[in-house]
């Protein structure tokens, strides 16, 4: 961390004569992130309320779009279906997460940190490309079910509500460990398990009753938050409910909105709002649970670093079941697509070496749009990732560090994206580029999905900077307020060299998180404005298995290079 002395400070003139230009960029701040938090969401409830798109004209109100909500059994039964999907869903990712949590950070289990890093790997990966995976090994026509079929009929149905809840609990897993890791294991105190092990009890038994209780505000945290992510998820519902005829209220929206010929856009609104209703109460549950956090705490004032428990004669059993379950979930999947795109055709009954190709890749780069579709990605991942983290320490540093009047409304404000799925977020960008003449403006470049994606991801750069902020002592800009520099003056001279870490692996972060995104711009593509992961997803509507697979390896291997050179240039690690 670098240090900043009062020597450092160039002269500043009186705070007094610069109290405007404070004030000014505090508001600056707020009217800007308002607007874009509002931005989409207001035009998505007018549309609620009015006969025809907004783009038409002598459109008049009505409550028409909420009675037909109401009223179709079809709704009703997605809604029913999207419940079921999230909650098995978010059952397996908490279980999963947990258990590698506890096991991973605080048992003496061989292999745990290598297996801590694989398990990792769905989170860098879109579901769209994990999905994938899943149906080239696990699908009916899959690798290892064809494998099985010849000695026997595979026991499982990818293409089903089960199979759809598998697939996303096992690529949401890695947040309920994160949090659970984080957040809990690796901050409990050590001598209330070293009391359980003096009244004998075993290992697991402290685990289970000393270790899990105090992981709750973790538990509910990470639940919630998979929750929201199980509810808005599109890919998955996609590739292995829709052979089924199973359907979720975010394909719902995608098959209403954007593969039908004649959008209803007011049947799409309407159950926009209430995807939103469904997230929102979610999150406000969450709250209520989390008010008597503190009942939680074990963190006194003086640290301490709690030991690993011993397993015993469970150590290398523990191990060989987590990697196998690692092997089969994880590494097979993300294998298997790796096989696909370097093959005309995956069976166990034809050798590899007879189906070897470089075609699909060749078939990728030989298409302009596709081409296209790679450097748009990465220029407005890049933009995106500026702008957006930017913003995150505009808007943490008026909260944590002003007297700004308005800094609870800007916090709320700034983390209402968490209540808009992305898939919502585009479609309300969509709507107030018709309506709203400034986001008009950008309607034809790639400008339109950077503020898109500026305004869904402004509450992930805000979790990796706030807690920088906090961590810095209100000495050293109070210190540079006494030498009369002004709010605007103290936050660059002071605030922002210490915070150049937090921001490093905020733009990182958000990088990836906008390389492997593609839910958001699903609304907003037109001629020239394709991205990867749209892309990607009409490769499969289309049947183009081989080459959506060849993308998905190149997605894969430029997400793998970039965490490389972040952790060995940077120090950064994405979770960290």
């Amino acid at each position: 961390m670098s240090h900043v002395t009062m020597t450092d400070m160039p002269h500043m003139p009186a705070q007094g004569a610069h109290f405007d230009r404070a004030r000014l960029a505090q508001w600056l701040i707020f009217v800007v992130t308002a607007a874009l938090m509002l931005a989409p969401a207001l035009p998505i409830l007018l549309q609620v309320f009015v006969d025809r798109p907004l783009y038409a004209q002598d459109w008049q109100f009505t409550l028409g779009n909420i009675t037909d909500i109401f009223r179709s059994e079809r709704v009703g039964q997605v809604a029913a279906t999207t419940g079921l999907f999230a909650v098995f869903s978010v059952i397996i990712a908490q279980v999963l997460g947990i258990s590698a949590a506890l096991l991973i950070g605080r048992t003496d289990m061989p292999g745990r940190k290598l297996m801590g890093d694989v398990l990792m790997w769905p989170l860098y990966l879109s579901h769209l490309i994990f999905a994938l995976g899943w149906v080239v090994m696990y699908g009916p026509s899959g690798f290892v079910t064809q494998a099985i079929a010849q000695q026997s009929s595979a026991p499982w149905n990818l293409y089903s509500i089960g199979g759809m809840s598998l697939v996303a609990g096992i690529s949401q897993a890695p947040l309920a460990y994160l949090y659970c890791l984080y957040g809990a294991v690796r901050s409990v105190d050590s001598s209330l398990e070293s009391a359980a092990r003096t009244v004998g009890a075993g290992p697991l038994q402290v685990l289970r009753w000393v270790t899990l209780p105090l992981m709750v505000p973790s538990i509910i945290t990470s639940t919630a938050l998979n929750l929201v992510i199980a509810v808005e998820t599109l890919s998955i519902p996609l590739f292995l409910g829709r052979p089924a005829r199973i359907e979720t209220l975010s394909a719902f929206l995608y098959g209403e909105g954007i593969a039908s010929s004649s959008p209803n856009h007011g049947l799409v609104a309407a159950s926009s709002l209430l995807l939103m209703m469904l997230v929102g109460s979610t999150l406000v549950l969450q709250r209520i649970l989390l008010r008597q956090g503190h009942r939680y705490e074990t963190v006194k004032g003086k640290g301490s670093r709690p030991m690993p428990l011993g397993l015993g004669r469970l150590r290398w059993p523990l191990a060989a079941l987590t990697a196998l379950i690692l092997l089969v979930t994880v590494v097979v999947p993300i294998s298997g697509i790796f096989l696909r795109a370097f093959t005309t055709f995956l069976s166990p009954l034809i050798p590899l070496s007879k189906v070897l190709t470089l075609n699909n890749f060749s078939k990728l780069f030989a298409d302009e749009a596709n081409i296209r579709a790679i450097v748009n990605t990465v220029e407005i991942s890049l933009i995106s990732a500026a702008l957006g983290t930017a913003l995150a320490v505009a808007v943490a540093l008026v909260v944590q560090r002003s007297t700004f009047r308005f800094t609870g409304t800007l916090e709320a404000l700034a983390y209402s994206p968490r209540v808009v799925p992305g898939l919502i977020t585009g479609l309300g960008v969509f709507y107030a580029a018709i309506i709203l003449p400034p986001m008009g403006w950008l309607r034809g470049n790639i400008g339109i999905i950077v503020v898109a994606y500026v305004m869904a991801t402004l509450p992930l750069a805000l979790g990796v900077i706030q807690p920088a902020i906090v961590q810095v002592s209100r000495d050293l800009d109070k210190a540079a307020r006494t030498v009369g520099a002004d709010w605007t003056g103290a936050m660059r001279i002071v605030m922002i060299p210490l915070l150049r870490p937090a921001l490093l692996g905020s733009f990182i972060l958000l990088f990836v998180f906008h390389l492997k995104s593609y839910v958001i711009a699903i609304f907003l593509m037109a001629p020239g404005l394709e991205v990867m992961g749209v892309s990607m997803l009409s490769l499969w509507t289309n049947g183009e298995v081989g080459l959506l697979a060849a993308f998905a390896s190149l997605q894969i291997v430029m997400i793998a290079v970039l965490l490389v050179l972040a952790r060995i240039l940077f120090k950064v690690k994405i979770y960290d």
